[in-house]
């Protein structure tokens, strides 16, 4: 009995194993003999106004093809970006890339994200085709109900009273809390006057310190693109946070490009440099794009010169 099981189970599962290889060999081709799929999808069809969409463009391809990079700026229709990233898997000669992005919308309504085009060509191609990811349809939400009122919360339960052997307990939990605050108080107020202390410099000369650190580090020389523009994005981002007050190394490029367009102490032309250099740092970190060797040399400069043009003035 068991030698006939043998001669049946293991020729099967050598025959599920063969076909398992060829599906992964063959991919997903869902066009007529197109080297690439892609298709979009969100994590809700529904959402309040508020509500975090989770985007996500999956392109699958073989690994001979090239894609154009696309970069979609601050919004994706009437969806604003808060975050982006991706992601690479493969397979043999085939290859699986994952674009996300994090999106939100004030608008209500039924809208869509819209469809994407992705071009793209075989390695040494002259020519480039083009897919498309299909639009998503979302239906945005307001927090009034129909009538236009605010949902009605319901009401909170009135106070429970304490016995009073809990009590006598929290009084020197409480004396104890008290404590412990008012000692991390004092800490705090002890390191911020440090902080004061050391940028008593002034921010400029501390972030040409750091351009100049950057560069004997020679990221550019052994390769590491991403890093370098990582490290040029962050000396600015603390540049302005010791110059200007504001908490850029805190927030998402999207974020902070917010707060600084309200702020007074920027004007319109430095605004505009900041958003251009930023996003381009971030096309660089996030979206795989690959600068010539002319756009790195000038990223160096890019930063000194928006150093100079909104440095503090030294005093005659």
């Amino acid at each position: 009995m068991k030698k006939h099981l043998n001669k049946i189970f293991f020729p099967g599962l050598g025959i599920f194993l063969i076909a398992l290889l060829l599906s992964a060999c063959s991919g997903d081709k869902k066009g007529p003999g197109l080297p690439i799929t892609a298709r979009a999808e969100a994590d809700k069809k529904i959402a309040a106004i508020g509500d975090k969409i989770k985007y996500r463009i999956i392109i699958q391809k073989d690994k001979d093809i090239e894609i154009e990079p696309f970069v979609f700026g601050q919004n994706l229709g009437n969806f604003a970006i808060k975050d982006f990233g991706s992601k690479r898997s493969g397979l043999f000669n085939k290859e699986k890339i994952t674009q996300w992005y994090i999106l939100d919308t004030y608008i209500t309504g039924k809208t869509v994200i819209p469809k994407v085009a992705i071009k793209y060509r075989k390695n040494k191609d002259k020519d480039w085709s083009q897919i498309e990811a299909a639009e998503i349809g979302i239906e945005v939400k307001s927090v009034l109900d129909k009538a236009g009122k605010i949902i009605q919360m319901r009401d909170i339960k009135g106070p429970v009273g304490l016995p009073s052997a809990i009590i006598k307990f929290l009084i020197p939990i409480g004396v104890l809390f008290l404590a412990v605050l008012g000692l991390l108080a004092r800490y705090f107020l002890k390191k911020n006057k440090q902080v004061q202390y050391a940028l008593k410099k002034p921010a400029h000369e501390i972030a040409y310190e750091q351009l100049e650190a950057l560069r004997l580090k020679d990221y550019i020389g052994r390769g590491l693109i991403k890093e370098y523009y990582t490290e040029v994005s962050d000396i600015i981002r603390h540049y302005l946070e010791n110059r200007f007050r504001l908490k850029a190394p805190d927030m998402t490029t999207e974020e902070f490009l917010v707060s600084a367009r309200d702020a007074l102490e920027l004007i319109s032309e430095h605004k505009n440099l900041l958003k251009e250099f930023l996003l381009y740092c971030d096309l660089v970190k996030f979206a795989k794009y690959a600068p010539s060797a002319d756009e790195i040399n000038s990223i160096f400069d890019s930063a000194k010169h928006f150093i100079e043009q909104t440095k503090e003035n030294e005093p005659a």
